[in-house]
């Protein structure tokens, strides 16, 4: 029999963590970077080291056309006689999956946004205005495509940038 305090078993047992004794300084601050500060110290450093960080970024390129899919998270208990429970699992269960084209651009144009891109790594947020609307939102960029476009008369190339935003809750 395992003992339930082994690690790699799923039956570890772990005692709650001590917050440290620093008082929060009341009123007005000059900066909240402070209390993240303190609150990214309290996290284990394998939770901070994957844990996706608001980059304050604003993604700031206009974009060609723009569609979103949502897929509410739903847990769905099923039963032998055809009979199923569902439930919204969590509390933020509807995040849109943004599909993003930027059509025609300049190279200088797709190496800013393939760069803005890649400085994310998929990982780290931003924020981000859809079209016709006025509600910034924090995504992620999971993926995106480069592709050459057309030639012009004059011999400039045109190129076509495609991408994904999540949307993610803080």
């Amino acid at each position: 029999m395992s003992d339930p305090t082994t690690p790699g078993t799923g039956n570890e047992v772990y005692a709650p963590m001590e917050h440290p004794a620093t008082p929060l300084p009341l009123g007005p601050t000059p900066s909240t970077s402070l209390l993240v500060d303190v609150a990214d110290e309290m996290l284990p450093e394998r939770v901070r080291a994957s844990a996706p960080r608001a980059s304050g970024e604003v993604f700031k390129w206009c974009v060609t056309s723009a569609s979103y899919d949502v897929e509410p998270k739903v847990v769905k208990a099923q039963f032998g006689d055809g009979y199923a429970q569902r439930r919204p699992a969590g509390i933020n269960t509807q995040a849109p999956v943004w599909s993003i084209s930027m059509k025609n651009i300049d190279l200088q144009t797709a190496g800013d946004v393939v760069q803005f891109l890649s400085d994310r790594n998929g990982v780290d947020i931003f924020n981000w205005t859809p079209p016709r609307m006025t509600t910034t939102v924090n995504v992620i960029c999971p993926s995106w495509s480069f592709s050459y476009g057309d030639m012009m008369q004059d011999g400039s190339l045109l190129y076509a940038l495609s991408f994904k935003f999540e949307q993610v809750f803080l």
